[in-house]
């Protein structure tokens, strides 16, 4: 999960809180989870990512520097939250974030499985039932 705000950009549409529940995100010009029409920023720009306890700012390939609390850096950094980023002229200010869990469709299957098993439904409504799921 990743809350942040948009306190300063050229493009008016994006001055606002966002909340991602998803534990890695790219923000750009006009790839990734947010676009933000600025025209100093590269198609993706940079990847926001929760590992852990830590949220870490990773700079895109073509992206040559960003800045964190008007710092200039050029590799991947540590963020905490007040954190402010800047890319092109955009701002960003970190305000939560943690790591969401994370649950395979292979486990949530296992775990439908294991359900349907108990209930001691018949093999070929636990294989319809499956079968349903697998598609979804």
């Amino acid at each position: 999960m990743i809350h942040f705000e948009v306190i300063k950009s050229p493009d008016e549409n994006v001055l606002a809180k966002f909340n991602y529940f998803q534990n890695q995100i790219y923000i750009g010009k006009n790839h990734g989870d947010l676009w933000i029409n600025d025209k100093e920023l590269f198609n993706t720009h940079i990847m926001l990512e929760v590992i852990g306890n830590d949220l870490l700012v990773h700079p895109q390939k073509e992206v040559p520097f960003y800045l964190i609390n008007g710092k200039r850096a050029s590799a991947i950094r540590k963020l905490k939250v007040g954190d402010q980023i800047t890319i092109g002229q955009t701002i960003l200010q970190i305000a939560v974030f943690a790591e969401s869990e994370k649950e395979s469709k292979k486990q949530i299957l296992n775990e439908k499985l294991n359900q349907l098993i108990e209930t001691s439904a018949s093999r070929l409504s636990v294989i319809e039932a499956l079968s349903k799921l697998m598609k979804q």
